[in-house]
């Protein structure tokens, strides 16, 4: 099976991500550093929401149909 990573940037504060959190949308739209699109379920960014949002840097993981494998804050 064929992994791939990329690495991206986010910055949503507390109320755009809230919008996520309380179920209005599931799908996160973010630009890796390499310019590749990435759509993302909220889900997989929801453990990293706090009272500031969601912010940093972090490295996505996934199979090469494009499954997500894993994410993790990049610091």
């Amino acid at each position: 099976m064929t992994q791939r990573t990329s690495r991206f940037s986010v910055s949503l504060s507390y109320d755009e991500a809230k919008v996520f959190y309380t179920g209005s949308k599931n799908r996160v739209q973010v630009t890796a550093l390499d310019g590749r699109s990435i759509n993302l379920p909220w889900s997989a960014l929801q453990p990293f929401f706090s009272t500031s949002g969601v912010q940093g840097r972090f490295v996505i993981t996934y199979d090469g149909e494009g499954k997500l494998l894993s994410l993790v804050r990049d610091d």
